[in-house]
């Protein structure tokens, strides 16, 4: 297997295949004895928000985008990053000519965004935010005893000892359960989905069974605050090549290692499929993080973020993010991804893929590319040079790596790294046509009409064209 060339290293990119002149960088790339090249288009401003300086990271960040057949829309989230805001009300933006002007839409539009469903209906598996379990008991370590049952089903009101702790930046402890452990109704095992049915303007909630095997619970205590953290799936719901329904997941902040029952203080991805429609979903795949101080760091927050795509070989590709600064102090750290040729059933074992990765996403253009997009620090697209996932282009530099602060309203005399990275690199990507994608973004030092810099969320075409065409 070809290693990718992506060398990062003073805050600068080394593609020689890259474009830097223009504002439409792009890269050459050979696949079947063709050369493509892969060409940004212009920005298209989704939405301008507030000043870096009013709130450096949370609001006007982490874009969500969906195709909806006749028009795109995205989801914005406009508060803080925190467990206990996952599902916070987002602002919400459609566009009815393929991402070239936006305008603002009641945020009822969420239900409409969905995966259609056989018989019509659209099914949405939606973020949830923390709950609040502050009044209850959290048993101390402290009542530990060699006695101690660990099969035995805590009573109401009251989490029992921990199965694992680790903790996060700013003075919070992190207890982990298996779920089956834990009083109603904190035991099930279910997504809370939004289901619009076919011809109705008002989604039902639904509750979706999940098949999770050893199924992690994490409460986060700070100090007399204590909030459950949902177990509702970051990943992107997609149908699969076989038809199902797939979507990735990941653990909570520590976890049960299904193999062996023994406590991991790492996240871990996983994936899930649904072969009813969405009525229920089957773990397929779990993806433990292997530290070993070499190929797989100790400083790492483990596989968490993740995202899979069907080749048009009929093999499937999974990325993986690894960096999580609340448990490590890094922003950054290698991406991985594996593949598998049995529709999910076996994968190989994680290799780096690029020396970054928070949030890839993949999306399969009709024309048979498939691209993936990745960040932090810097914004990254590589394609496909094979139906198989081995070999990939060089990165097409979306968002350089290096210092933006000066680009600041306020320039700081010593920044810090969100000053530094000047957005959330948070991006997401869909297809927008049989040789076309668009891609989403935050960039916090994007002007508006008046030159003040301000957190905008925007978005730009990704075209593949054949050279000499």
């Amino acid at each position: 297997m070809r290693r990718f060339i992506f060398l990062l290293a003073l805050g600068f990119l080394s593609a020689a295949a890259c474009s830097f002149a223009a504002d439409f960088p792009s890269v050459t790339f050979e696949k079947n004895g063709k050369t493509y090249r892969i060409t940004a288009g212009e920005e298209r401003v989704i939405v301008r928000g507030i000043r870096p300086e009013e709130g450096i990271w949370g609001p006007y960040q982490f874009p969500r985008p969906y195709f909806l057949g006749d028009r795109y829309v995205v989801g914005v989230h406009i508060t803080d990053d925190d467990i206990s805001s996952y599902g916070a009300k987002n602002r919400w933006f459609e566009s009815r000519d393929k991402g070239i002007t936006w305008q603002e839409v009641d945020e009822s539009v969420r239900y409409e965004c969905g995966v259609p469903l056989a018989n019509g209906d659209k099914l949405l598996l939606p973020m949830e935010n923390g709950l609040d379990v502050s009044k209850m008991l959290v048993r101390s370590f402290e009542r530990k005893l060699p006695t101690y049952d660990f099969s035995k089903k805590s009573e109401p009101g009251t989490f029992p000892i921990a199965d694992g702790l680790t903790f996060w930046m700013g003075g919070t402890t992190i207890y982990a359960y298996n779920a089956d452990r834990l009083p109603a109704p904190f035991d099930q095992k279910v997504w809370h989905g939004k289901l619009l049915r076919k011809g109705e303007k008002e989604a039902v909630d639904v509750d979706v069974p999940v098949d999770w095997p050893y199924l992690t619970r994490v409460v986060h205590v700070n100090g007399s605050h204590k909030v459950l953290k949902a177990i509702s799936p970051r990943g992107n719901l997609r149908r699969g090549a076989d038809g199902a329904l797939w979507i990735t997941a990941f653990s909570g902040e520590g976890h049960i290692d299904p193999s062996n029952g023994q406590y991991s203080p790492y996240y871990s991805a996983e994936l899930f499929r649904s072969g009813d429609e969405g009525k229920s979903f089957q773990r397929v795949a779990h993806m433990e993080y292997p530290a070993d101080g070499k190929d797989y760091p100790y400083r790492s927050g483990g596989f968490s973020d993740s995202d899979v795509e069907f080749m048009p070989d009929g093999s499937m590709v999974w990325f993986f993010r690894s960096n999580w600064y609340g448990t490590t102090g890094e922003e950054w750290s290698p991406m991985y991804f594996s593949r598998s040729t049995d529709m999910g059933k076996t994968w190989s074992k994680p290799t780096r893929f690029a020396p970054v990765g928070t949030l890839p996403r993949l999306c399969r253009l009709k024309a048979g590319f498939v691209l993936v997009c990745y960040a932090r620090p810097g914004m990254f697209v590589q394609v496909c040079k094979d139906d198989s996932g081995i070999e990939w282009s060089e990165p097409l530099e979306l968002m350089t790596p290096g210092d933006r602060s000066g680009l600041a309203n306020k320039v700081a005399e010593s920044p810090n790294f969100f000053d530094w990275v000047g957005a959330c690199n948070n991006p997401e990507i869909l297809p927008l046509d049989d040789n076309s994608a668009l891609f989403f973004y935050s960039d916090f030092y994007y002007p508006d009409e008046e030159g003040v810099k301000r957190k905008t969320i925007l978005c730009r075409t990704l075209t593949v064209t054949e050279v000499g065409e």
